[in-house]
């Protein structure tokens, strides 16, 4: 199946920005899959001299988390072990992105069935609530999740919630939609996420180094009710330590 490249986008908070904005609108395009350069690809203003600020590869990885398809690449290095002082946050990042596998799998067969893109735009789900019209910094990934990526050096942003009941994905805590949830901080080892309440999500339960460790028959459930307590009280705590 056809994937998207997003580019050769800049190695700032700018090219983030846009590079989650031209995802959406990708989407809104028929584009099914999409993929993007962690954390961009050149620098500005000198293209050959690309390595970004710590936070900046941190919130690009946490994005790419959440998104079908990306890669790590760029005109300097990108190995995590040339950051050494975020080495072990984005380390746990992708043990979230190998406990999510079987979702991804789930929702890209979803993807292929229906021709939805994997990030929707919330327009997508909620034509009739103006608000979501101009939102272009957030959306759903698949249909369980809503994602709002930190795309700043500052850590804080406004989160809009749509219509229906959510579950904040890092403390369990319930929520209703239909508003804003304003000047939301985020430390550097986490990125606003919600889940649908009721939403149920496969996740491989053990830790793993490549798809090839992954058995699918072996995926469990995690159900987003009442009795989830929080990422680090759930079977995900167990892989992931954020």
């Amino acid at each position: 199946y056809p994937l998207h490249w997003g580019g050769d986008s800049a190695c700032t908070w700018d090219g983030l920005a846009g590079s989650l904005q031209g995802g959406l609108h990708l989407g809104l395009s028929g584009f099914a899959f999409w993929s993007h350069d962690v954390p961009g690809f050149h620098g500005v203003p000198n293209f050959m001299n690309s390595w970004p600020a710590d936070d900046l590869y941190v919130r690009w990885t946490q994005f790419g988390v959440f998104t079908s398809h990306f890669r790590y690449h760029g005109t300097s290095p990108r190995e995590p072990y040339e950051y050494p002082a975020i080495a072990d946050i984005v380390r746990q990042w992708w043990k979230l992105r190998y406990a999510l596998i079987p979702y991804l799998v789930e929702q890209g067969q979803h993807v292929i069935n229906t021709g939805l893109p994997m990030l929707q735009a919330l327009i997508f789900h909620h034509e009739d609530d103006p608000t979501c019209w101009h939102i272009d910094d957030q959306y759903y990934f698949g249909d369980a999740f809503l994602v709002a990526p930190i795309t700043n050096s500052n850590g804080v942003r406004d989160v809009y919630l749509p219509a229906g009941k959510w579950i904040d994905f890092w403390t369990g805590k319930r929520l209703e939609g239909s508003r804003w949830l304003k000047q939301i901080k985020m430390p550097l080892e986490h990125m606003p996420i919600y889940v649908k309440y009721g939403a149920q999500v496969p996740i491989y339960p053990h830790p793993v180094q490549c798809t090839d460790e992954i058995d699918l028959a072996q995926a469990v459930i995690l159900t987003f009710d009442d009795s989830y307590r929080g990422m680090s009280n759930s079977i995900l705590g167990t892989i992931v330590k954020l």
